[in-house]
C-alpha cells in the first residue's frame, strides 16, 4: 500500500548488520556505526539521540587517479536507517552526503543521492541501501584520505543529521567518522618508444617485441609488463620486463606471445606499486574484403584491409584460379597499390578486366590475402549469346492478431428474478475475430480468465458459476490453411481454451471468428444487486 508522507524519519536509526564483499582501494564495506539526531523543520540542536548501525562503504574511481582527472566518489550503507512510526513515500527523503578532503589537497566534496528511498517504506521498516555519489577533481601528485563528516536526511518535515558515534548536535557540531578511505594520486607515465618489427609505435603484432619507457615509478624498481585490454584492467597476457633507476624512470620490454587478444589493448607496467599504461593495436591475420564480390569486365572494386603492418606499401591485383602451389597465377590487369595506416587497415580501389578473375588479392612482402571474385558475363556478342537473370521476390510475413468483430466490450446477462430457485443467466461472448497472417507453420490459441462476480451493494457470485460452450469458425470469405478448433464446454476454468489453430509443415493463417454461449448459475438466495466481472481473453 502507497502512503503519503505525514512525519519525518522516525526514532531508532538502527539497522542490520550485512557483509558485502568490497572492491579494491576502498573503505570496507565495513560494520561501524553513526550518532544520529533528529530536527524538525531543520531547525534547533535536534531530538531523539539514536545510533544508526549498519555495514558501510567509501569507494573512488579510479583507485589511483592522475593529477586533474575526475574522480567519483561513493558512499554506501547495506540497509539505511529503519523509518520511524509513519510510512514514507518514494524519494521524500533525500541523502546529501559531507566528505572531507585533506592529504596532497584540502576540501570538502558533497555526494548526493536524491531519489531516497527507491520506493515507500512502511512505518518501522528499514529505508533500503545507500548509494550516494560526487565527484572530484584530482590535486598534485601525493597521498590523500576522503573521510566521512556528516550524512543528512533532508526529509522536508524533519531532517536526520548523523556524524561520529555518540549524543551531539550533528547538525551544528559533527565530528568526523572513521569511515576513511586513502588514495594516492599518481602521476608516473608510459611511452612505446618503438616496435621491433614495425616502422612505428602505435601497433605490434604476435612474435614483435614492444620497447617501453616509463616515468613516476619507484626508484631503482624492477618492472613487469603485460597486455590487458583498453582500459588498463582484464586479465594480463605476455611477461614483460624492466627496471627504474633512481629517479623513477627506465625501460623495459613485452614480446607479443602468440595468441594474443587482438584489437585496441595497453601495455600495463607496474613496480608493484603503481601501474602505468600505454595504449597499443595488437594485429590480427592481415585479411581483405571486397565490395561488390563479382561482377562482369569493368566492374570497379572496392577493396578493404585490415591488421596489415602499419606504414606497409600493399599491392592489390587480379588473380585466377588456382592450378598449382600458391600463389595463384596474377591477371593482365595492372596492379594498385596502397598503404596502410597507423592501425593496420587500407582502402583502394581496383578494376576488373580480365574474364579469368577467380579471386583479388593483397601482397605485401611475405604476407598475402585473398578474397573470391566471381566472374559474371553481363554482356556477350555473337550467335548462340545468352544472358541470365535471377528473379527475386521478398514475401514479408504480417501479424497474428485480434479483435472484437461485433459488439462492445460489455456482456449482459438475461436478468433474474430470486424466486426460491436456483436459476441460470445468459449471455453470449460477441464475436473475436482472430487473424494470422504470419506466413509461418506456427499454431495459435486465444484462452480466457475470468474474476468472481461482484455486487453492488453486496455479494458474491463465484467465478466458478460461470461456464460457456466455445464456437469457432473461419471468418466469411477468408481463405484458410488450417481448420480452427473451439474449446471444450463446460465450467470456464482460467486458461480455458475458447479458438486453437495447430500448427502445420505446409504453413498455417487465415482470418477466424470465436464466440461463445456463457451460462452464469444464480443461487436461490442470492443477494440481491448489479453484479460484475471481468473476463478477459488471450491471445498466444
Amino acid at each position: 500500500m502507497r502512503h503519503s508522507l505525514r512525519a519525518a524519519i522516525g526514532v531508532g536509526l538502527v539497522t542490520a548488520l550485512v557483509a558485502v564483499a568490497g572492491p579494491a582501494s576502498a573503505y570496507g564495506p565495513a560494520a561501524n556505526s553513526l550518532g544520529c539526531r533528529i530536527y524538525f523543520s531543520d531547525t534547533g540542536s535536534g531530538s531523539s539521540p539514536t545510533t544508526w548501525s549498519d555495514t558501510f562503504g567509501l569507494t573512488q574511481t579510479p583507485a589511483t587517479p592522475k593529477p586533474g582527472q575526475t574522480v567519483t566518489v561513493t558512499f554506501t550503507a547495506a540497509t539505511g536507517s529503519n523509518n520511524g512510526p509513519v510510512p514514507l513515500t518514494a524519494g521524500s527523503v533525500p541523502v546529501s552526503v559531507s566528505v572531507k578532503i585533506a592529504g596532497n589537497q584540502i576540501g570538502t566534496l558533497t555526494l548526493s543521492q536524491p531519489n531516497y528511498p527507491a520506493t515507500a517504506v512502511a512505518a518501522s521498516a528499514p529505508l533500503g541501501p545507500i548509494s550516494a555519489t560526487g565527484t572530484f577533481v584530482a590535486g598534485p601528485a601525493g597521498a590523500g584520505t576522503l573521510t566521512v563528516a556528516q550524512v543528512k536526511f533532508a526529509n522536508a518535515t524533519a531532517a536526520t543529521y548523523c556524524s561520529n558515534a555518540g549524543d551531539r548536535d550533528h547538525k551544528a557540531a559533527p565530528q568526523d567518522t572513521t569511515v576513511v578511505q586513502s588514495f594516492t594520486v599518481f602521476e608516473g607515465g608510459a611511452t612505446v618508444t618503438s616496435v621491433e618489427g614495425q616502422t612505428g609505435t602505435g601497433a605490434a603484432r604476435a612474435g614483435n617485441t614492444i620497447n617501453y619507457s616509463v616515468t613516476g615509478l619507484a626508484a631503482n624498481a624492477t618492472l613487469t609488463a603485460t597486455l590487458k585490454d583498453s582500459s588498463g584492467g582484464g586479465t594480463g597476457e605476455g611477461n614483460g620486463t624492466g627496471t627504474t633507476g633512481a629517479n623513477g624512470a627506465g625501460t623495459g620490454t613485452i614480446a607479443v606471445p602468440t595468441g594474443a587478444t587482438t584489437g585496441s589493448r595497453t601495455v600495463s607496467i607496474t613496480d608493484g606499486t603503481n601501474t602505468v599504461t600505454v595504449p597499443i593495436t595488437i594485429l590480427g591475420t592481415p585479411g581483405i574484403t571486397i565490395t561488390p564480390a563479382g561482377g562482369g569486365a569493368g566492374t570497379a572494386v572496392s577493396v578493404k584491409g585490415s591488421d596489415w603492418n602499419p606504414g606497409s606499401t600493399i599491392a592489390i591485383r587480379g588473380y585466377k584460379a588456382l592450378a598449382g602451389a600458391p600463389p595463384p597465377p596474377a591477371t593482365s590487369d595492372a596492379a594498385v597499390s596502397a598503404t596502410a595506416t597507423a592501425t593496420g587497415g587500407f582502402t583502394a580501389s581496383f578494376t576488373v578486366n580480365d574474364t579469368t578473375t577467380a579471386s583479388i588479392g593483397a601482397v605485401s612482402g611475405s604476407t598475402f590475402a585473398l578474397a573470391p571474385w566471381a566472374a559474371s558475363a553481363d554482356g556477350c556478342s555473337g550467335s548462340g549469346c545468352a544472358l541470365t537473370y535471377e528473379l527475386s521476390q521478398t514475401v514479408t510475413g504480417g501479424a497474428l492478431s485480434m479483435s472484437r468483430g461485433t459488439g462492445s466490450s460489455t456482456i449482459v446477462f438475461t436478468g433474474v428474478t430470486l424466486n426460491g430457485s436456483a436459476q441460470a443467466a445468459t449471455a453470449k461472448l460477441p464475436i473475436v475475430n482472430v487473424t494470422d497472417h504470419r506466413g509461418s507453420t506456427l499454431g495459435w490459441s486465444v484462452t480466457a480468465t475470468v474474476t468472481d462476480f461482484a455486487g453492488v451493494p453486496g455479494g458474491t457470485i463465484g467465478k466458478s458459476a460461470l461456464s460457456w460452450t466455445p464456437a469457432c469458425v473461419d471468418h466469411p470469405g477468408a481463405t484458410n490453411a488450417v481448420a480452427a478448433v473451439a474449446g471444450s464446454a463446460g465450467e470456464l476454468k482460467d486458461g480455458a481454451t475458447l479458438c486453437a489453430a495447430p500448427s502445420a509443415a505446409a504453413g498455417t493463417g487465415g482470418s477466424f471468428d470465436a464466440s461463445a454461449d456463457l451460462s452464469l448459475a444464480v443461487p436461490a438466495n442470492q443477494l440481491a444487486g448489479a453484479y460484475t466481472a471481468t473476463l478477459t481473453v488471450t491471445l498466444s
